[in-house]
């Protein structure tokens, strides 16, 4: 019998309304502005758009491959002084990382059945738990109470808080250590193949696969099996039921 669920967060419980690359732009734009204009720092702000996008991708390519998160304050760091940027600006670095997410979190929008789904499964007495992979904490966290998600989800954790990436089982053990929950007694519910599912698998845990987004990237992953799939939130406290 399922006790707890452990959910992921992008594609799951939220989905990413506009284009990924246009917003990651805006976000880049927007930090280098403030440092400008209201920091009054002077910087390339031009190299440090383009510098800062490309280490970005650069740092999710070996985050994936390590399963080790890299935080975007690390990488902005790193940027800023690729770039020559004056010291002051590794200061501000958290505060402008801030500024980077903001039309990423304002391009966030709960599915129409996250909070009802979620409210159900407490109702019935489910452990409800959170661990996205992410490359900023105070992001995840942002995103969770922006959303009317933080009553029905202890813990929140994320990859950037404590290191461990889906599908290490690190992160999915830890959990159910704060919840003194067995494995078997825990599933997980998450967009990906290869770090949900997988995870789930790789922890001896039941695992559901969510279909809302069409762009969540499994087309080579179709080898790993999820114990169950759901296309909507609302169809969970049946599935989960029946694990």
């Amino acid at each position: 019998m399922i006790k707890g669920i452990i959910f992921d967060l992008g594609s799951t419980l939220i989905k990413f309304t506009k284009d990924w690359d246009t917003v990651s732009q805006e976000g880049a734009e927007a930090m280098a502005t403030w440092y400008l204009k209201k920091k009054h720092i002077r910087l390339d702000s031009a190299a440090l758009v383009e510098t800062f996008l490309a280490d970005r991708v650069a740092g999710w390519k070996t985050a994936r491959q390590t399963h080790t998160e890299i935080l975007a304050t690390q990488i902005l760091l790193d940027t800023l002084k690729k770039i020559e940027a004056p010291l002051s600006t590794g200061a501000l670095a958290q505060a402008a990382i801030k500024i980077y997410f903001q039309p990423e979190e304002d391009a966030c929008r709960p599915y129409p059945d996250a909070v009802d789904t979620l409210k159900l499964l407490k109702g019935q007495g489910y452990r409800l738990g959170l661990y996205s992979n992410a490359t900023d904490d105070p992001l995840v966290q942002r995103l969770i109470n922006r959303n009317s998600l933080r009553p029905w989800l202890s813990p929140t954790f994320s990859s950037a808080g404590w290191g461990w990436r889906k599908p290490m089982p690190e992160p999915f053990e830890l959990i159910a250590k704060r919840w003194d929950l067995p494995a078997q007694e825990i599933a997980v519910v998450g967009d990906t193949l290869q770090a949900d599912i997988l995870g789930a698998q790789i922890a001896g845990m039941h695992s559901v696969l969510v279909t809302m987004d069409e762009a969540s990237s499994n087309a080579n992953s179709r080898h790993i099996q999820p114990s169950a799939t759901v296309d909507s939130l609302a169809q969970l406290p049946e599935v989960i039921g029946r694990l």
